[in-house]
């Protein structure tokens, strides 16, 4: 974000590859070529549950991911069942530092796999924030009445959580989501924005269009939830 102080902020990236792309018996042929370029401390971890149907009958199977880290712990890559997810954690760098990953965790999955079929694209952003909670309420720092947000929540000093969303990726080749929670049970009050921008993959060639036409489209949503309060008093206001 071009702002002076800008939220903690998670993204990441997730790849959808086509069923059967990357099973967990291929996780090893992508896991070596991360190391390689430096993300050295990989650790194990079970995500869920999946059910497998076995001889008719439905069978539960524990799923497992590779989370490959590099030194420092604020770049992730994730290698799960036709799923590479490629995390920035902490606080937020910069796209370029963003883009860089991407193509890095890009070039690990290709060089493992050869030419998968990348399905799907699903850019996620996840702002936190923290405002004193003298005399909070919502309006004054989200847009309410505005292009996303409703203006019933103006005067809203409560606790809340407002979940958002259109389209369906299956048939309508997006889906777009917006999930704003606030707590204000101590002081200060936590408000965090989680955004989900979600694309079905024309062309492969398009991938990194894709990618920077999401998050266009993530910077402008957010741009649109926030207020110049939060801009200035919260955020610095912008650094250009």
């Amino acid at each position: 974000m071009p702002y002076k102080k800008p939220t903690l902020t998670e993204t990441y990236a997730e790849l959808h590859l086509a069923p059967d792309t990357l099973t967990e018996s291929r996780f090893f042929e992508v896991v070596p070529k991360l190391k390689e370029l430096g993300f050295s401390e990989v650790e194990f971890a079970t995500v869920g549950l999946s059910l497998d149907i076995k001889q008719g009958r439905p069978s539960p199977r524990q799923v497992q991911r590779v989370r490959c880290w590099k030194p420092g712990r604020t770049e992730l890559v994730q290698v799960g069942e036709d799923l590479l997810i490629c995390n920035l954690t902490g606080q937020y760098p910069g796209w370029d530092a963003f883009v860089t990953l991407f193509h890095i965790s890009l070039g690990a999955l290709r060089a493992g796999l050869g030419t998968p079929d990348i399905q799907s694209l699903n850019l996620t952003t996840i702002d936190t924030f923290q405002v004193p909670k003298e005399g909070f309420t919502l309006g004054e720092y989200l847009a309410v009445g505005g292009r996303i947000l409703s203006n019933w929540y103006e005067g809203c000093r409560q606790s809340l959580d407002l979940d958002m969303g259109h389209g369906l990726l299956e048939s309508d080749g997006q889906n777009r989501q917006v999930h704003v929670s606030a707590r204000a049970v101590d002081d200060p009050v936590q408000v965090t924005i989680r955004a989900q921008f979600h694309d079905k993959v024309q062309r492969l060639g398009d991938l990194e269009a894709l990618l920077s036409q999401l998050h266009a489209e993530s910077n402008q949503t957010f741009e649109d939830l926030i207020t110049d309060r939060l801009r200035n008093e919260v955020m610095g206001g912008r650094a250009d």
